[in-house]
């Protein structure tokens, strides 16, 4: 699990910094990658989802240390 974590954390910090240089060229008068701004916004919020929400229900359905 932990090299697929690797790798989405990884895909996840680069769909971010794409985000970051598509919004500054459309704010620069590129209005033409509006649309690809658009469908990379949807895979960059599944992507950081999954690699968020991953973790936790991994954290969450390991049992309970027993006491001695």
């Amino acid at each position: 699990m932990k090299p697929f974590l690797l790798i989405l954390g990884s895909l996840a910090a680069v769909l971010i910094v794409s985000q970051l240089v598509m919004g500054l060229l459309i704010l620069q008068g590129q209005a033409t990658m509006r649309t690809a701004h658009q469908h990379s916004v949807y895979l960059t919020v599944a992507v950081s989802l999954v690699y968020i929400g991953w973790p936790i229900a991994t954290i969450a359905s390991m049992p309970k240390p027993s006491k001695p």
